[in-house]
Protein backbone atom coordinates (compact mmCIF):
# COMPACT_ATOMS: atom_id res chain seq x y z
CA UNK A 1 0.00 0.00 0.00
CA UNK A 2 0.92 3.51 -0.54
CA UNK A 3 1.81 5.98 1.42
CA UNK A 4 -0.74 8.79 1.76
CA UNK A 5 1.28 11.49 1.09
CA UNK A 6 3.15 9.78 -2.01
CA UNK A 7 -0.86 8.83 -3.81
CA UNK A 8 -2.39 11.23 -6.71
CA UNK A 9 -5.62 13.44 -6.04
CA UNK A 10 -7.59 10.78 -7.64
CA UNK A 11 -5.29 8.02 -5.64
CA UNK A 12 -6.41 10.29 -2.33
CA UNK A 13 -10.35 10.59 -4.01
CA UNK A 14 -10.48 7.25 -3.90
CA UNK A 15 -9.20 6.22 -0.96
CA UNK A 16 -11.13 8.87 0.87
CA UNK A 17 -14.65 7.31 -0.61
CA UNK A 18 -13.27 3.55 0.49
CA UNK A 19 -13.14 4.93 3.60
CA UNK A 20 -15.82 6.43 3.97
CA UNK A 21 -17.62 3.74 2.84
CA UNK A 22 -16.20 0.91 5.01
CA UNK A 23 -16.69 3.39 7.89
CA UNK A 24 -20.02 3.56 7.90
CA UNK A 25 -20.60 -0.01 7.76
CA UNK A 26 -18.41 -0.15 11.10
CA UNK A 27 -20.67 2.02 12.52
CA UNK A 28 -23.91 0.22 11.10
CA UNK A 29 -22.61 -2.81 12.74
CA UNK A 30 -21.54 -0.83 16.05
CA UNK A 31 -18.47 -1.53 15.79
CA UNK A 32 -16.98 2.07 17.06
CA UNK A 33 -13.42 1.08 17.55
CA UNK A 34 -13.29 0.07 14.05
CA UNK A 35 -15.42 3.29 12.73
CA UNK A 36 -13.09 5.86 14.63
CA UNK A 37 -10.15 4.12 13.40
CA UNK A 38 -11.27 4.36 9.76
CA UNK A 39 -12.86 7.90 10.49
CA UNK A 40 -8.97 9.04 11.39
CA UNK A 41 -7.52 7.41 8.25
CA UNK A 42 -10.39 9.40 6.55
CA UNK A 43 -9.27 12.47 7.81
CA UNK A 44 -5.54 11.60 7.17
CA UNK A 45 -6.52 11.29 3.32
CA UNK A 46 -8.99 14.12 3.50
CA UNK A 47 -5.83 16.34 4.76
CA UNK A 48 -3.58 15.31 2.23
CA UNK A 49 -6.45 16.11 -0.77
CA UNK A 50 -6.62 19.49 0.20
CA UNK A 51 -3.30 20.49 1.47
CA UNK A 52 -2.75 23.62 4.32
CA UNK A 53 -3.37 26.46 1.55
CA UNK A 54 -6.85 26.99 2.53
CA UNK A 55 -5.68 27.54 6.00
CA UNK A 56 -4.35 30.16 7.93
CA UNK A 57 -2.41 30.91 11.21
CA UNK A 58 -4.31 33.13 13.75
CA UNK A 59 -7.52 31.84 12.30
CA UNK A 60 -9.96 29.67 14.31
CA UNK A 61 -11.74 27.00 12.72
CA UNK A 62 -13.89 24.55 13.57
CA UNK A 63 -12.70 21.28 14.56
CA UNK A 64 -15.12 17.78 14.05
CA UNK A 65 -16.79 16.86 17.29
CA UNK A 66 -15.14 19.79 18.96
CA UNK A 67 -17.69 22.28 19.92
CA UNK A 68 -14.98 25.22 20.92
CA UNK A 69 -13.30 27.35 18.11
CA UNK A 70 -9.67 26.43 17.22
CA UNK A 71 -7.05 28.89 16.41
CA UNK A 72 -3.95 28.66 14.20
CA UNK A 73 -1.16 28.44 15.33
CA UNK A 74 1.21 26.73 13.06
CA UNK A 75 1.45 23.67 10.80
CA UNK A 76 4.08 20.31 11.15
CA UNK A 77 3.08 18.56 7.31
CA UNK A 78 -1.16 17.94 7.66
CA UNK A 79 -1.48 19.12 11.00
CA UNK A 80 -2.51 22.51 12.14
CA UNK A 81 -1.27 23.30 15.60
CA UNK A 82 -3.16 25.51 17.84
CA UNK A 83 -5.30 26.34 21.30
CA UNK A 84 -8.91 26.09 21.97
CA UNK A 85 -10.27 29.63 24.08
CA UNK A 86 -8.96 29.24 27.41
CA UNK A 87 -5.89 26.67 26.86
CA UNK A 88 -2.92 27.77 26.24
CA UNK A 89 -1.20 23.66 25.25
CA UNK A 90 -1.17 23.40 21.96
CA UNK A 91 -2.85 20.45 20.15
CA UNK A 92 -2.64 19.25 16.72
CA UNK A 93 -5.24 17.75 14.34
CA UNK A 94 -4.78 16.66 10.83
CA UNK A 95 -6.39 19.89 8.67
CA UNK A 96 -8.92 17.54 7.01
CA UNK A 97 -10.84 17.96 10.62
CA UNK A 98 -10.98 21.41 10.33
CA UNK A 99 -14.25 23.16 8.93
CA UNK A 100 -14.67 27.22 8.24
Amino acid sequence: MRLMSQMTLAELQEEMERLRTEAEAKKKAGDLVGFGILEQKYFMAKSYYIGTGEFRIGKAYRVHNHDEPFTIQYFNGVFAWGTFPGVTEPTGFPIGMLED
